[in-house]
């Protein structure tokens, strides 16, 4: 295990500033009744010199303070001449009693800062002496916010129909192959194709830097599908155009419903959706065909989710309203925004909308979303996210499945398309193992991490893992790998349970190659020796 100097814990080095990404199993830590930004302050300047950033911190600015099931978690952004650095936050994980336990490090090294300085200063003059008039957008040589605009539509690649929004247009220090450069932060929405791009370009030559698509695949009585038809007839085959009977659905309680006579609550919202259903008896029943039936569907399970949430512990995770259209797109594909928060489902096949799994799976982007602000980064995470969206769905409604089904989600949805028997879109009893199977797609990837937890379902039952899993992700960045995850998961497990699952956890995913086997000279299962590093 590396090791720290200022403080007794074990880390993981960052990849490219080889400093400390992850300190944890913090030993040295009293227990203290200050406040936790405090904690944290004290904590930073302690570790400063490891960590290689300003004593006094002066480049950090505090952001907030966020409680839940694990304790206080304290987050600060670094700055650089007076402009945001993206990416480049620090996450103090303090518990109970007031002890720092985890932090989570993806600041830039002071060093690296100066070097930043120093090319900064040097393309200012040489921009004073070679440009004068030829740029006339900038004394400094950089494009302007309008060009930058423009060059961003251009870079989303969006076809000649399409209706663009730019959301948002910031100027920032973007970490460029581990380099602060300052850079233009647009994000870009598109109509066609669908798409919600954050795209980075180069401050002066509007270079793209990164380009990412960031949707992720929404008390009164109301009439359901409990999640599906395929479930409630254990009928798979079951086809788009089939009559489905009275005996598929179910009558419910739609709780948390305000006095407009809309679907709109506590946490959930049909308000995007054009043309809404509106009943003052707050009576909403409907059969399928019937446009409202879908909006029944998204409010009923989304509100059954949180309360789920929060009486398993977790009160504060995008425990608000969220907005959602129930047929936003024709394609047979829905999507979370990070960028407006709300929830767009589609109609191409069996609309998304009649679903619960679907629903739940897309209600799972804005839940890690919420605990973790631009989540999925990297392709790991942008996999893990997929399979926790995977495994909330069957997680949820695991228990009224017949055995068959208990593995797969989306049966419903996937009957237009799926040569399966059952019909689905996933399963999360897959024997992948990692990194011999990975073929960089999300959605694929995605179905290793969620065999992990699926697997750990298994042995903890349903309410531990669930806690476990959605826990470990408040211990987590938006860049995390599936190892970072796995060694996650035991931390939260030690903070919640005094280790007790360790043993387990550790088993699972040393089985999947994600963490590497202690007994087998720290290789990873899956690939030969001479394969490895």
């Amino acid at each position: 295990m590396n090791k720290i100097k200022s403080i007794k814990a074990e880390i993981e080095n960052h990849p490219t500033y080889k400093v400390p990404r992850r300190i944890y199993d913090i030993r040295s830590a009293k227990p203290t009744d200050k406040e936790p930004r405090k904690i944290a302050e004290s904590m930073l300047k302690k570790i400063a010199k490891d960590l290689k950033i300003k004593s006094n911190l002066a480049d950090l600015k505090f952001d907030k303070v966020k409680k839940t099931i694990l304790g206080s978690h304290v987050l600060y952004q670094q700055y650089h001449e007076d402009k945001p650095i993206s990416g480049a936050w620090i996450r103090v994980d303090i518990d109970k009693d007031g002890r720092v336990y985890n932090i989570n490090n993806d600041l830039v090294p002071e060093s690296v800062l100066v070097k930043t300085k120093k090319k900064s200063k040097a393309r200012r003059r040489r921009v004073k002496v070679t440009a004068r008039g030829d740029i006339a957008e900038s004394a400094a040589g950089e494009i302007t916010a309008k060009e930058a605009e423009k060059r961003a539509i251009e870079r989303a690649g969006a076809r000649k129909a399409s209706s663009n929004k730019v959301l948002q247009n910031e100027l920032v220090y973007y970490p460029h192959r581990g380099i602060p450069t300052l850079a233009r932060k647009i994000i870009v929405k598109t109509t066609k194709p669908i798409a919600e791009w954050k795209i980075y370009l180069d401050a002066k030559t509007g270079e793209v830097l990164y380009k990412n698509n960031q949707l992720k695949d929404a008390n009164g009585k109301g009439r359901i599908f409990n999640p599906n038809p395929v479930v409630t007839l254990n009928d798979t085959t079951l086809k788009d155009s089939t009559r489905i009977p009275d005996s598929a659905y179910s009558e419910v309680a739609l709780e948390n419903l305000d006095d407009s006579g809309m679907l709109d609550g506590a946490f959930a919202s049909t308000k995007t959706t054009s043309n809404r259903i509106r009943r003052s008896n707050h009576q909403f029943i409907f059969g399928r065909n019937d446009r409202g039936f879908k909006e029944v569907m998204v409010y009923y399970h989304i509100d059954s989710i949180q309360r789920y949430l929060q009486q398993i512990g977790f009160n504060n995770v995008f425990n608000h309203q969220i907005a959602i259209n129930i047929d936003g797109t024709t394609e047979d594909n829905s999507h979370y925004s990070p960028f407006d928060k709300d929830l767009t489902f589609g109609t191409g096949g069996v609309d998304d909308a009649e679903d619960a799994e679907i629903i739940a799976h897309e209600y799972g982007h804005a839940i890690q979303d919420d605990q973790v602000p631009g989540w999925g980064e990297s392709h790991e995470a942008g996999s893990m996210g997929e399979a926790f969206g995977d495994y909330l769905a069957a997680s949820f409604f695991a228990e009224i499945k017949p055995s068959i089904l208990k593995p797969t989600i989306g049966n419903w949805d996937a009957v237009v398309y799926s040569g399966d028997e059952p019909p689905c879109l996933r399963r999360l009893d897959s024997n992948k193992r990692y990194p011999k199977d990975i073929v960089n797609e999300v959605h694929t990837d995605g179905e290793i991490w969620s065999a992990c937890l699926w697997e750990l379902r298994a042995a903890l039952g349903r309410n531990a893992a669930d806690i476990l899993v959605i826990a470990h992700h408040f211990l987590l960045n938006r860049f995390a790998t599936f190892e970072n995850a796995a060694n996650a998961l035991i931390t939260a497990d030690k903070n919640l349970n005094q280790g007790r699952n360790e043993s387990v956890i550790r088993d699972i995913f040393v089985k999947r190659g994600i963490l590497p086997n202690s007994k087998r000279n720290n290789k990873r299962a899956g690939l030969p020796f001479d394969q490895q590093e």
